[in-house]
């Protein structure tokens, strides 16, 4: 990772993502192990390219500051290297992320979360878009999986679970209030 210091991000479309980011929280989807490792991560697509996603370790407090969020704004699948600017390191599914936006330019926000009870549901489901068990998340060979798991249109399937990644699926849209939507339903929640 090429890490450049930078500024707290001053965007005024993280407030909004910071609220879904929140909602992500309160479902216990986005949080921290008991060995003191967070899980889950948001993202959105920057206007000005690359992507703004949640700093590194910080999953589990339940409000972030813009300096929580980082800008990447290269990720190199040949090396495997990311470009990252703010106050800290970008989360270790930052590559995830970074080749689900590569899909589709419609593709406006990311959310990685972590449900026991839901990643085992959406297995049982043979509809259900999956990366293969042994590919490990925040590896170049992630990417690929997810490339090959669309080939069309992504928007015809916005989820898909990590088979690999304990508790792993990751959703997107074109908005946030999309790639949350789709959580929810399958959740059988209400937003």
């Amino acid at each position: 990772m090429v890490h450049q210091p930078g500024a707290p991000l001053d965007w005024a479309d993280l407030q909004l993502l910071e609220s879904w980011r929140q909602r992500l929280h309160q479902q216990g989807w986005l949080g921290q192990y008991p060995d003191g490792v967070s899980y889950g991560n948001v993202s959105q697509r920057h206007p000005q390219g690359g992507l703004v996603i949640t700093a590194t370790q910080v999953a589990h407090r339940t409000k972030l500051t813009c300096a929580d969020y980082v800008l990447v704004t290269d990720y190199d699948p040949a090396t495997h290297t990311l470009t990252v600017i703010g106050s800290t390191c970008a989360s270790s599914e930052a590559p995830t992320h970074w080749a689900i936006y590569q899909l589709d330019p419609r593709i406006q926000v990311v959310f990685h979360i972590h449900c026991p009870t839901l990643w085992t549901q959406l297995l049982q489901q043979p509809e259900m878009p999956r990366t293969p068990p042994e590919i490990p998340y925040g590896t170049q060979a992630m990417a690929q999986a997810i490339r090959a798991l669309y080939p069309h249109d992504p928007f015809e399937r916005n989820c898909f679970v990590m088979a690999g990644h304990q508790d792993g699926i990751f959703s997107f849209g074109r908005t946030a209030a999309e790639a949350g939507q789709v959580l929810f339903a399958h959740a059988k929640l209400k937003l």
